[in-house]
């Protein structure tokens, strides 16, 4: 089908300066990683070792869902969070996770809570908090125990000064 010249033009204006549309970047309804918000994040364990991650965020609910399914490749020093404003139980799972990852459940007052330590990629099964978490850390399989992070560690998040100074951890695994 052929469009009359003024018809065509009036397309093309329009698409020229059309607004991006709110899927833009997507592909299959899949957000890249760069479109995910970053922050710094810091593990601090009990035996005073303090380690540093690159945090992609995950807060809307459609960046919760998909987290990091289809990532093929994520350094040590790379993590995703999910962050639960206000605190509330979370369940994960690893469908369409082609990763195997440790997931940091962390309570209001930014202790770890409970490590679900290298959970199987696309798995089906529910994982859950098994209590009220303010953040969910996903780190590379194996990264908790290599850096020696356990219950009763603390997780911070320096751009947002959290958690609040001065909340003990009562979890010491």
């Amino acid at each position: 089908m052929r469009l009359a010249p003024p018809l065509a033009a009036l397309l093309a204006t329009t698409l020229l300066f059309a607004p991006p549309s709110p899927a833009a970047g997507v592909q299959d309804g899949v957000l890249p990683l760069s479109a995910f918000p970053r922050e710094p994040l810091v593990v601090e364990t009990r035996s005073a070792r303090r380690h540093a991650f690159e945090a992609w965020r995950a807060e809307t609910d459609a960046e919760k869902m998909q987290g990091l399914m289809f990532v093929r490749e994520m350094e040590p020093e790379q993590a995703m969070i999910f962050v639960y404003d206000p605190p509330q139980h979370a369940a994960m799972w690893m469908k369409n996770t082609l990763l195997s990852l440790d997931i940091l459940f962390v309570d209001a007052a930014g202790c770890v809570a409970r490590i679900a330590r290298e959970a199987r990629p696309l798995s089906l099964d529910a994982i859950a908090s098994g209590a009220p978490v303010a953040l969910v850390v996903e780190l590379r399989g194996g990264t908790a125990r290599a850096l020696g992070i356990a219950n009763g560690d603390r997780v911070r998040r320096p751009a947002f000064d959290w958690p609040p100074p001065g909340l003990p951890c009562t979890n010491g695994g």
